[in-house]
């Protein structure tokens, strides 16, 4: 299958041509400027594109944390999901390919302690959430054009040279990590050949349509995310960092460090897909031990 990806370069772009490229397909970039058997994202490049595959992956995004959530920079946010799905997702609606495949987060579902999520789970409130609602909802052209149309809801990523390790190993191997603020709080995460495998079953699989949550089965506390890493590294990892430390360095980003939910794959479960690293402590010592 010829596929159309936007966001390729990045590290779950990185992961995800790999793996398709291993399982037969082929990937065609969207970038800034369209290299070898790439496009752009000008109108007609990006229109070429869609006429060119037989499926669209688009995983373009700003990064959520890469700044303070200013209001100009939540602007940018907004402005980065939902300005190209919707572009994307009239150029799907008038070509009409076998797929359009879309990522969102588990942010959709908002906060929570006590609740356990699911793809049929209401959205939840906050910048975050309102953010992926808004996202989602910016593939309504393919959809009511009849394309088969997926979202993968993304927790933490978990892998190699990148994702929500990269700033955390450091101070672990360190022995200075440590959970963040209460460390009650839930962490839905993946590791990143799961997410990869996942994306690429839903590719293949006639059937699926709609949200999936790209989790693994098994979501943690903060604390047991820090114990887990810990143990692979060999390291301590008691020293706690409070809460206000983090909202003075990051702002409003910070709430969504501090607070969490859980998320379970229900729908992927349910289609039979097959997580190689469902447990927290086996996807760490696969990635650093």
């Amino acid at each position: 299958m010829k596929v159309l990806m936007t966001g390729a370069s990045g590290f779950i772009g990185a992961h995800l041509t790999r793996h398709l490229e291993a399982a037969g397909h082929q990937v065609f970039p969207v970038s800034r400027t369209a290299g070898k058997g790439g496009y752009d994202w000008s109108d007609a490049s990006l229109r070429k594109g869609v006429e060119d595959t037989d499926a669209v992956i688009h995983l373009a995004g700003e990064n959520l944390f890469g700044r303070r959530w200013t209001a100009k920079q939540k602007a940018v946010l907004w402005s980065s999901r939902h300005d190209t799905t919707t572009r994307l997702a009239a150029l799907v609606a008038a070509r009409r390919p076998s797929c359009f495949m879309t990522a969102s987060a588990v942010g959709y579902y908002g906060a929570s302690d006590d609740t356990t999520f699911h793809e049929g789970s209401p959205p939840g409130k906050g910048f975050l959430a309102d953010l992926c609602v808004d996202w989602e909802a910016s593939t309504a052209a393919a959809v009511n054009a009849g394309v088969r149309s997926v979202i993968v809801r993304t927790g933490v990523v978990l892998g190699k040279g990148g994702g929500a390790l990269a700033q955390m190993l450091t101070p672990f191997k360190l022995g200075l990590g440590g959970p963040l603020g209460s460390g009650r709080q839930w962490v839905s995460w993946i590791h990143i050949d799961d997410l990869t495998a996942l994306y690429t079953f839903l590719l293949e699989a006639p059937h699926a349509v709609g949200p999936y949550n790209g989790t693994a089965p098994n979501p943690v506390t903060m604390t047991e995310f820090a114990t887990a890493l810990g143990q692979a590294l060999h390291r301590p990892a008691v020293l706690p960092v409070p809460g206000i430390a983090l909202r003075l360095a990051l702002g409003e980003v910070a709430d969504v460090l501090l607070t969490g939910q859980r998320v379970r794959p229900r729908r992927a479960l349910e289609s039979g897909f097959t997580f190689r690293f469902p447990e927290i402590g086996e996807a760490f010592r696969n990635i650093v031990g």
